[in-house]
């Protein structure tokens, strides 16, 4: 018995499967109507979010009050046993009275209060830079070039 014939013409566009998703969607003919209920749909939940955390009883006194948080602890931490952010215990700070610090730099010695308020380092007057949003000291590690 022969082989049947192929019954299309050979210019015809092959049937591959296809992936329409929501994007693919958004970018057709209901696409504004689509974008639109997405957009109401994130604000809705956005709220949600803001109202559950400010209902919470955790960041409630009794009198209905809002407590203030604790801060979080500034510059070098690590994640403790718990879970939860904490200082880093291997910091300089254990570092023996009447001993020089020097600069993690160029290697001058520091006084007690020049330390990087991101990484703990030591730093000189020479080698500090002061951060442009909270004038805090820097040192040249931390220091993020923008080209």
């Amino acid at each position: 018995m022969p082989k049947r014939s192929y019954p299309f013409d050979g210019v015809s566009p092959l049937q591959l499967k296809t992936h329409v998703g929501d994007k693919e969607l958004c970018q057709g003919v209901a696409g504004d109507t689509l974008m639109r209920d997405i957009f109401e749909k994130t604000k809705m939940l956005l709220f949600k979010g803001a109202k559950a955390v400010l209902g919470n009883k955790e960041h409630q006194s009794e009198n209905g009050q809002e407590i203030s948080l604790p801060e979080l602890p500034s510059g070098q931490t690590v994640i403790g046993q718990d879970g939860k952010l904490c200082r880093n215990t291997q910091s300089h700070t254990s570092t023996p009275t009447g001993v020089s610090k020097a600069c993690s730099s160029c290697v001058r010695s520091v006084a007690d209060q020049e330390t990087c308020s991101q990484c703990e380092r030591y730093v000189c007057n020479e080698c500090c830079k002061e951060c442009g949003c909270c004038s805090a000291i820097i040192c040249s590690f931390c220091i993020e070039v923008k080209s």
